[in-house]
């Protein structure tokens, strides 16, 4: 059905640059402000039930290039690879919170933007270096807030922040939900997850905006003065990559009552 509706679709005001997630059209904006973009997942949508509207496929079918990450979105119904495709991060989920892997995505995001638009070859080129660039300070900027983390360790309730988590030796002592969105943990894991918590009095709590944190706002109420912070894996489709990490980063200093790391922005 989704191919056919892609196929009798008209060719008429295409559309630039389709991503299946926001922090892909981030990665977009950071190398070339001003292509226009729009994101399959829609505005507080669930990416893990994710069902594709005839509008939307549409507009899927006069862009001129689908950027997808297929460790998050393999389930989705999207039309077959194909030379208008251009795939990122196959063998880690949530890559874009890595400022490292998003380094090394930029090149290749940078390349196929390049063929695209051969006419803003110069300018995505001085781009693609001071992008790069802002992972490293991102990155350092993470590194620093983290640090005293590495002491206490934390629990998710999602593993969307694990990469990030592990990459800056952070101990990951439980996660209460699987990949599998809404897989929450049972009466068991829970009680596990809290005596895990008990024996770690300065662990912090992360939760996520967009999943039902019940799991762990019950071990919050269970085991009072463990610091609790929601952060948001996915932003919005307008927001650029270093303001998604930027936000992030601001919540879990507010919530952790650390001083920020000096900004560069």
């Amino acid at each position: 059905m989704l191919v056919a509706m892609l196929v009798a679709a008209p060719m008429a005001a295409r559309a630039e640059i389709a991503v299946t997630l926001p922090p892909l059209a981030g990665l977009v904006h950071m190398l070339d402000p001003s292509t226009d973009t729009f994101c399959l997942l829609g505005a507080g949508a669930d990416p893990h039930h994710f069902q594709i509207s005839p509008r939307t496929a549409e507009r899927l079918q006069r862009a001129e290039l689908l950027i997808r990450s297929p460790a998050a979105d393999s389930g989705w119904p999207l039309p077959a690879d194909d030379s208008r495709t251009l795939t990122v991060w196959t063998d880690m989920n949530h890559a874009w919170l890595l400022p490292s892997a998003v380094a090394r995505a930029l090149p290749k995001v940078a390349d196929r933007l390049t063929r695209l638009y051969p006419d803003r070859k110069n300018s995505t080129g001085k781009n693609l270096a001071a992008a790069i660039a802002v992972t490293q300070q991102v990155n350092a900027r993470w590194q620093a807030a983290l640090a005293p983390l590495r002491r206490v360790g934390v629990i998710m309730q999602h593993p969307s922040w694990k990469p990030l988590m592990d990459a800056t030796g952070v101990p990951v002592l439980s996660v209460l939900e699987s990949p599998l969105h809404g897989h929450e943990a049972g009466p068991h894991r829970l009680e596990e997850a809290l005596a895990v918590l008990k024996a770690h009095p300065g662990a912090v709590l992360i939760g996520d905006v967009r999943h039902n944190n019940r799991s762990l706002e019950w071990l919050s109420r269970h085991a009072p003065g463990h610091r609790l912070v929601y952060l948001d894996a996915l932003g919005e489709c307008g927001t650029a990559w270093p303001s998604l990490m930027r936000d992030n980063l601001d919540r879990l200093m507010t919530a952790t009552r650390a001083e920020t790391p000096p900004a560069n922005r």
